[in-house]
């Protein structure tokens, strides 16, 4: 049943306050003062260079490699299992994943060790080098995971599934092998429909902060870490560039963005020679995509094991290989400090629960038609970079008194985890057969007890994975958090940041442990609670 109220929740909860800071994004950012001072700052175009440079890179770069292994085990016996190791890789905060990586590839860390050796480690730049290598390479290795969890869903989404299976054996039965298939008739489908999730990748990867503080390079750093410290600037004029700068960098995103669009569609038309061609008994790239999966496990693997054991080193001295002294004082001092992380997983909870059920409010209450522009305000809000809206978050929040509060850090929390609750559970909750509620209704059932009986059982995996994501999207909020705490409150990720520019490595590397673990235990209960119980 349909009851237009059932929207306003979600609406005075999340959809009006997201305009609300967006606009307020925009008004304050006119400012001519501002906007001189912006384009006269002398780190202007360097970082801006910085940025584009790593956010676009690092989405090719993962693209090309999500894109080979999926080719390479596509209809594979493995197929299936990849995507439970892509949920596991997502679950890997951003800013754990860049200090484990830092770690891995500083001059006297793992890798230096192992190849290189020597009596002292040697004189080189890697983590935070003037070019953003580190910071490029950590951040296509992060979003490799997420985009080939991306391609696995629209690959597993039924009629497409169906669609592709008949290319398929069409496509074989006139002489091509598995490797021109997927080039000419999967791939190009494919590409198609990742339109958005490329947007929020590069939009990501070009605008990010607390990976860019950890591991990117400082002199000069990427624009968005220039505009982050004009933000956090008590003076009011310097304030006002970091708002100025902040819509400067969504503009010149934009622009990029649909210059790329056109390049797309410029490309496509050059390849049609190539996609129309004859047969081709061209193979799949199996060993190509298994060098690729091992290269991404094993960092990921790496990493993790690297957390682990320098959280309990309290020195590990160059060039052994394995450390001789353990000691649990760096947990000991984060179990001393654990309001940080008492306070960001009980945001976590509290904002994956309301989001999960505003999420649900709407869908029983709204009509299907309605839903595109649930999704078109988060892909939006998820599409834009971060730290425009949070400008706007900042100015609403000093306008009703809320900086500081812990209303205010709930508010800035809950925008991006109902806007990824939003993205990961629509489909699976509109496409629901409606023939189970009917028969439930037959039989005179509530509507509430027709939810609690037939739609939960059968949605219940769909549920806990959203519930999950909006946890882990939760944990890992360290620009909306720091600018609403207002020097008040600290959460982990805030710690975690304050603690990698600090000389203490196993105190950072505990942090960092920590803010990874909870992510990773979320998606793990919700794989094995989420499962059919005829299973």
């Amino acid at each position: 049943m349909r009851q237009p109220l059932g929207a306003l929740p979600l609406l005075a909860l999340w959809a009006l306050p997201l305009a609300a800071a967006l606009a307020a994004a925009v008004f304050s950012g006119i400012d001519r003062a501002a906007w001189v001072a912006i384009f006269a700052h002398p780190q202007l175009w360097h970082g801006l260079w910085l940025s584009l440079f790593t956010g676009f890179f690092s989405t090719a770069s993962a693209l090309l490699s999500a894109l080979i292994i999926a080719a390479g085990f596509y209809r594979s016996a493995l197929w299936n299992k990849l995507q439970g190791a892509a949920a596991a890789g997502m679950a890997l905060p951003h800013l754990a994943f860049a200090t484990g990586f830092g770690f891995l590839i500083m001059p006297s860390g793992l890798l230096t060790r192992l190849l290189v050796g020597g009596g002292a480690p040697p004189q080189w730049v890697t983590a935070q080098d003037p070019y953003g290598l580190s910071l490029l390479v950590a951040l296509a290795l992060k979003e490799i995971p997420f985009l080939f969890a991306m391609i696995w869903s629209q690959l597993a989404q039924g009629d497409l599934a169906a669609s592709l299976g008949g290319q398929w054996r069409s496509a074989q039965s006139l002489g091509h092998g598995a490797g021109s298939i997927w080039l000419r008739v999967i791939q190009p489908q494919i590409l198609s429909r990742l339109l958005w999730p490329l947007v929020i990748v590069f939009t990501y990867g070009a605008s990010v902060v607390d990976m860019a503080l950890v591991i990117g390079p400082t002199q000069p750093p990427p624009f968005a870490v220039v505009v982050w410290h004009d933000l956090n600037h008590a003076e009011t004029a310097i304030n006002a560039r970091g708002q100025a700068g902040a819509i400067f960098l969504t503009m010149v995103l934009i622009g990029v963005t649909v210059l790329a669009a056109f390049g797309t569609k410029l490309a496509r038309l050059l390849a049609r020679g190539f996609l129309t061609a004859g047969p081709s008994p061209r193979h799949a790239p199996f060993i190509l995509a298994t060098m690729n999966l091992a290269i991404v496990a094993s960092v990921f693997a790496a990493v993790m094991v690297l957390l682990a054991v320098m959280s309990l080193v309290p020195r590990w001295p160059y060039p052994a290989l394995w450390p001789t002294v353990f000691s649990f004082s760096a947990w000991g001092l984060l179990i001393a400090s654990s309001s940080a992380l008492w306070l960001s997983l009980g945001l976590g909870l509290l904002t994956s629960a309301v989001a999960l059920g505003l999420a649900v409010l709407w869908y029983e209450t709204q009509s299907p038609r309605l839903d595109r522009w649930l999704l078109g305000l988060a892909a939006l809000s998820l599409a834009l970079p971060q730290i425009l809206l949070v400008s706007g978050q900042y100015r609403l929040l000093l306008y009703f008194g809320l900086t500081g509060s812990l209303p205010g850090l709930f508010a800035v929390h809950l925008a991006p985890v109902l806007a990824y609750v939003a993205v990961v559970l629509t489909r699976s909750y509109r496409s629901l057969d409606p023939r189970y509620i009917a028969v439930a209704a037959s039989l005179s059932a509530t509507p509430l007890r027709r939810w609690w009986a037939v739609k939960l059982p059968l949605l219940k995996g769909p549920l806990l994975t959203a519930a999950a994501v909006g946890f882990s999207v939760s944990m890992v909020q360290y620009v909306p958090a720091q600018l609403a705490a207002a020097g008040r409150f600290e959460t982990l990720p805030m710690a975690a940041v304050t603690l990698s520019s600090g000389g203490n490595r196993a105190l950072s590397a505990a942090f960092a442990a920590a803010l990874a673990l909870p992510p990773l235990l979320a998606f793990l209960f919700a794989t094995l609670a989420g499962r059919p119980r005829w299973r």
